[in-house]
């Protein structure tokens, strides 16, 4: 939900305890807001014929904001948001870059808190299993995350990574090349890859996603001989757009296919350029250092078996 663009009746609004005291300007209160009316058992439902008026700030002195914001205050709001509201799934908030100075340091969320303490509420982990249609049949909290390696490029052991390095939401098109490969998953390199998206049955994974980031190769964006392969924001219901499958009886070399047609992505002989061919004149590909993730560990054992961790 939008912070800025709601309407909320007042009983409810002060029935779940209001804004939070202690927010500094703003930042965080579309999340506190949000969960509060989840998990505490209410809805958000969308208004498409409403119209709503938001003034961006241009810089002219009419759209000069008449409030200041100290610094850090916007993401130490989301900080505390996070911790009052996501239990032990705050410990991936904090391997986040933003969010890593709040590394063993005391946050009192108490305002938040204490202000709906009367109410029968919710847990996180079910609000994950409320929507388990984003967050697992989409592939967004995923079960396995992994690299995927070139099995033909001599003297190297190269990676696909996102061109642009980090982990957020980046909000615009990428693509993705070789690199080498990284041993380690805590820092913020996007080397590291996860099934993502509905198929057309509503089942995961139909793509595959840069983890901890809104990216997803774009198999409908290229055609054979293209000699950059793109990601894009991803959409959760792309239906059939890439996959890793199996190129032999043994199952360990894949092929990475995109699109509805038989092509895939393969490594240009003798470079490190990626490009696309015909499935039958693709390199191999390696599933490499899979692990799983700490978002989906936390998961309870119940939850784990009902979900099938099949993503």
């Amino acid at each position: 939900m939008s912070g800025g663009l709601l309407a909320i009746s007042r009983k409810w609004f002060f029935e779940i305890g209001g804004y939070d005291s202690s927010m500094k300007g703003w930042g965080g209160e579309n999340l506190d807001q949000s969960l509060r009316i989840w998990t505490c058992g209410g809805e958000i439902v969308s208004a498409p014929d409403s119209y709503v008026a938001h003034m961006w700030r241009d810089g002219s002195e009419k759209t000069k904001a008449k409030y200041k914001v100290g610094a850090g205050d916007a993401v130490k709001n989301r900080a505390r948001a996070v911790k009052a509201h996501l239990g032990d799934w705050y410990k991936k908030t904090l391997s986040f870059p933003s969010f890593k100075r709040w590394q063993g340091q005391a946050l009192d969320t108490s305002s938040i808190t204490d202000s709906f303490s009367d109410l029968t509420c919710e847990n996180f982990e079910w609000y994950l299993q409320r929507f388990k249609y984003i967050y697992r049949d989409a592939g967004v909290l995923p079960s396995e995350v992994f690299q995927i390696a070139a099995v033909e490029v001599e003297g190297s052991s190269l990676c696909l990574e996102l061109k642009t390095l980090g982990w957020t939401n980046f909000g615009h098109d990428d693509e993705i090349v070789l690199k080498e490969c990284t041993d380690t998953h805590t820092q913020p390199q996007s080397q590291w890859w996860h099934g993502s998206n509905r198929l057309e049955n509503g089942s995961c994974c139909g793509s595959l996603r840069a983890w901890n980031t809104d990216q997803c190769i774009n198999g409908r964006g290229v055609s054979t001989g293209a000699e950059k392969v793109p990601t894009h924001t991803c959409n959760l219901d792309s239906g059939k757009e890439v996959s890793l499958t199996p190129s032999s009886d043994d199952g360990e070399e894949l092929l990475l296919k995109v699109g509805l047609k038989d092509n895939c992505i393969s490594v240009e002989k003798g470079s490190k350029l990626l490009t696309i061919v015909p499935c039958k004149d693709a390199s191999k590909w390696l599933k490499r250092k899979p692990f799983t993730p700490i978002e989906y560990e936390m998961l309870s054992s119940e939850t784990k078996a009902m979900w099938g961790g099949d993503n």
